[in-house]
């Protein structure tokens, strides 16, 4: 007779971490929760320890109480790696610059974006929106000069800018002998 080959033990799902975050980001102490699901304060605190695990019948009151549905407490953690010399070269436009799309075009929260400006480099002659609700301009290299109507900015390395890009502005690298390294972060992307 064959001998039976065991199966490898099946990891559970850390699901605790997930649970607290759901509550504090609802700003419930444990001691509401409790009372919205009728279970003990020790049995959610194990719960969220990852200590004890749930009937279906308690994690579905926890969920409930959360307004969590249940299955996304098992989703894996949804992260996108794109790495700076494979990020995809974007052109949106301007003289003298290059873009590189540093997040997932499918992203819908957050643009950003890296541009490397020539010396001179501009946006073109006319003023620009975006259909975003903040964007922030960080000068890694170089210099940056953003403007708003009469209002000019001058970036610096390490200079940041925070404005609502549906003003009508543009930008350019004033400099006549050294490149910008620009990151624009947009939100939502547009």
């Amino acid at each position: 007779m064959p001998q039976a080959i065991p199966l490898p033990a099946r990891e559970r799902a850390p699901i605790g971490p997930r649970l607290r975050a759901a509550r504090k980001a609802r700003r419930l102490t444990i001691e509401a929760l409790a009372d919205a699901t009728g279970l003990t304060k020790s049995f959610l605190s194990k719960l969220e320890r990852d200590a004890t695990s749930a009937s279906v019948a308690s994690l579905l009151r926890v969920c409930d109480a959360l307004g969590l549905r249940p299955g996304t407490l098992f989703d894996p953690p949804t992260t996108s790696l794109v790495r700076g010399d494979e990020a995809p070269e974007v052109n949106y436009g301007g003289d003298g610059v290059e873009d590189a799309l540093l997040t997932p075009g499918s992203e819908g929260k957050v643009m950003v974006v890296r541009s490397d400006i020539r010396p001179g480099g501009t946006s073109g002659d006319e003023l620009y929106t975006m259909d975003a609700e903040i964007e922030v301009a960080h000068v890694l290299d170089g210099q940056l000069e953003l403007t708003f109507g009469t209002a000019v900015h001058l970036l610096l390395a390490g200079d940041t800018l925070t404005y609502d890009p549906r003003e009508p502005h543009s930008w350019r690298n004033p400099s006549t002998d050294t490149s910008a390294r620009v990151l624009w972060l947009l939100t939502p992307a547009p």
